[in-house]
Parts: structure tokens; C-alpha cells; sequence
């Protein structure tokens, strides 16, 4: 059985189910391979409306997808699968997680404008390094059992809507499946003589909250992205 998954009305993809049973009432535990393929199945509408599913995702962002049968679902029942096609299902997709309690930046105050709405993305935390002017970030998979690889780093640090500091990077690195990591040091250009830099300095030796906005690329096996990233209430911990 074959299912097609969609978004703001566009195919983004299909999933499928072999060699199963299905018997009265709830049925659990049934293996099923997605497939993601917008330009494909969408084209060049499908692609933009999947790179903005995939940016709100990792950003946090309240997100679904639409899944719905189609005449070649049950491939010796083209009647039936047509007759199911009139209706669709909305399936919210699972966030990343929620802020951890032992976090020593949660409950940290933050300004009202950045907001803080307690949920985990993609970035979970930094650290800011004066000197050197470098950062790293802890970075959290949101992929359970496949590595992702961060290829390109275009971003932006904020402080009440005031730019911090400037990141752009190009060297490859690896998210490893089902946990957090840590970046390299990633260089800042600093944006000297700002609001949001002066805020900096002065919590040295303690933390911040900042927003962050982003171009992220990421590839996954052969496949390979830029996506957007918007964050705040980034828990910063400022040092030498």
C-alpha cells in the first residue's frame, strides 16, 4: 500500500507499506519507508514548499503534513484508492523535544521581544569565546538513526533585535543520530561598537539569551540542502 505525503498542497513525497496484516482496531508496530522527493513529485513548487517545511521544522515551528491515498495506493484496487483519495489526513510532526529542567540557562531572563517559548531546536545552546572570537553551539539531531552533516554556515547573533556578531563557514562537519553535539570553533565577526556586542562584554563570565537567524546547508547521504534557520531564547554562555 502506497500513501502520499503532501504539504500546503504540494507532493513532497510518498510512503509505503509491504507484505503487512491489518486486522481490526488499532494495528502497531507496521514498518513503513518514506520517501522525501519534492522536486520530483511537487516540482519546482513542491522543492520551495519543502525547503520551508524542513526550515520551520528545525527551527521549532508547529508543523504537519498531509497524508492521503491516491489511485495506485492498492495497486490491484485502482477504484478503491481513488475512492479513498477524497480523504486526507493532517498528522502534526513531532518537535525536537522540550527544554531540559537542568539546563543551567533555563528560566533564564531574556528579553520579551527575543521570547523564550521553552521548546528544543535544532540550536540548544552556545558559547561565546571574546578572544578568540569564536563560538560553539550544541547542535541536537533531530534524526534517530542516520548521520547528518552540516555543510555550510551563514548566520546572524542577535541581542534585542541588535547584531551581535556575524558566522560564515564552510567546512563540513557531523551530527551524529540521537544526541547533541558540539561544533567547532566557528569564527565571529564581531560587530564592534553594537548594542548587541556592548551586551556581550558585559555578561562576561555569566550568560545571555540570544536570537539567531540562519542559511543552513545540510546533506544526508546524496542528498544535500539549504535551509533557513530562526531561533531565540539561545542560551549563551559568554567567556575569555
Amino acid at each position: 500500500m502506497d500513501i502520499h505525503i503532501s504539504n500546503n498542497g504540494s507532493l513532497l513525497g510518498h510512503a509505503t507499506a509491504r507484505n503487512i496484516t491489518v486486522g481490526p482496531g488499532k494495528n502497531t508496530n507496521i514498518p513503513v519507508t518514506a520517501y522525501w522527493d519534492p522536486l520530483t513529485m511537487g516540482g519546482k513548487l513542491g522543492h520551495t514548499i519543502g525547503v520551508e517545511l524542513l526550515s520551520q521544522y528545525i527551527s521549532g515551528y508547529n508543523t504537519t503534513i498531509t497524508v492521503s491515498a491516491h489511485e495506485g495506493s492498492i495497486p490491484s484496487q485502482p477504484g478503491l484508492g481513488r475512492a479513498l483519495s477524497n480523504f486526507s489526513f493532517e498528522i502534526p510532526t513531532p518537535h525536537l523535544g522540550s527544554s531540559k529542567p537542568d539546563d543551567p540557562d533555563h528560566g533564564l531572563p531574556s528579553d520579551p521581544d527575543e521570547g523564550d517559548d521553552d521548546k528544543m531546536h535544532f540550536i540548544s545552546d552556545a558559547t561565546m569565546h571574546l578572544i578568540t572570537s569564536s563560538a560553539t553551539f550544541n547542535l541536537i539531531s533531530p534524526l534517530k538513526t542516520s548521520t547528518l552533516y552540516v555543510t555550510y554556515i551563514n548566520a546572524t547573533a542577535m541581542y534585542k533585535g541588535d547584531d551581535v556578531g556575524h558566522i560564515e563557514y564552510d567546512i563540513p562537519f557531523k551530527v551524529p543520530p540521537g544526541k547533541t553535539i558540539t561544533t567547532p570553533r566557528l569564527p565571529v565577526d564581531w560587530s564592534l561598537g553594537s548594542v548587541g556586542y556592548d551586551a556581550v562584554k558585559n555578561a562576561l563570565g555569566g550568560s545571555l539569551k540570544l536570537a539567531a537567524r540562519a542559511t543552513v546547508g545540510v546533506r544526508l547521504g546524496r542528498w544535500e540542502e539549504r535551509i533557513w534557520f530562526q531561533g531565540k531564547g539561545i542560551g549563551a554562555k559568554i567567556r575569555l
